[in-house]
Parts: C-alpha cells; structure tokens; sequence
C-alpha cells in the first residue's frame, strides 16, 4: 500500500492520480483526510477514477462522499459540550461532494449507452442524506 504524490511524472496514473491528491487535499503523507489523519492508498484513488470514468472532478466528488462518510460515524457520538470538529468534519466534506455533484453530475453506466463518461443528473440527495445521516 503507497501514497504517492508527483505532479511532474511522466506516468499517465501517478500523474493523474497526484491531480485527484490535489483536488482533494491529500498530498502529505501521514497528514492525509481521513480519520486519524489517513491517506487515501494509490489503488484507492485509482478505483475512484476508474468509477467516475476518469474524471477528476468526480472522481473528488465520490472522493468527498467516501469522507464524509468515514466521518460521519464520530458525528453519532454525542459528548455534553461544544460541538466537536469532527462532527463539522463530515459535514464539510458533505457539502464539497454535493457542490462538485451539483457542477460536474454524476457518472452513468446505462443499457442505451457503452459511454459510461456520459453525465447525466441524478438526484441522490434523499438516498445520501439516509446513508450519512443528517447533519
């Protein structure tokens, strides 16, 4: 399992996977996004282009979704005090994913079709808001 950040090399995978590692502000190992401040895996960002067809803002869509669904699992742990950051956590990465979504839509996969780069707008918003919960 690797992290690996180069925007200058000149292979087309780390390149573009260094791209996503930008959008998506994981480009200083051990300091990465995730709980426990975790970096995503280079395999990882690869399956994240590979569903999104190889588009970058997408791919950081489905990237901020996976994180707020990671973070949304300490936003059910309730403490008497102020709210805790990592309860604002999830929601940020909730509302950059709907952003990205509402800007760049979603990949499809269809019958009709063989071009699963086609982007077509499906409102997940009722399905989404179940799975992470509401903030």
């Amino acid at each position: 399992m690797t992290t690996t950040f180069n925007l200058s090399s000149g292979d087309t995978a780390t390149y573009r996977r260094s791209q996503l590692r930008l959008l998506i502000g994981d480009t200083t190992d051990h300091d990465g996004p995730r709980p426990g401040q975790r970096n995503f895996e280079d395999d990882e960002l690869d399956t994240l282009l590979i569903l999104e067809s190889d588009n970058l803002n997408r791919a950081a869509a489905l990237a901020y979704e996976t994180l707020a669904g990671e973070w949304s699992r300490y936003a059910g742990s309730y403490r008497l005090g102020p709210e805790s950051e990592e309860m604002r956590q999830s929601t940020a990465f909730a509302d950059r994913a709907k952003t990205l979504r509402e800007m760049y839509g979603f990949t499809t996969d269809t019958v009709e079709t063989a071009d699963s780069s086609v982007s077509v707008m499906v409102d997940w918003s009722k399905a989404y808001t179940d799975w992470v919960g509401k903030f």
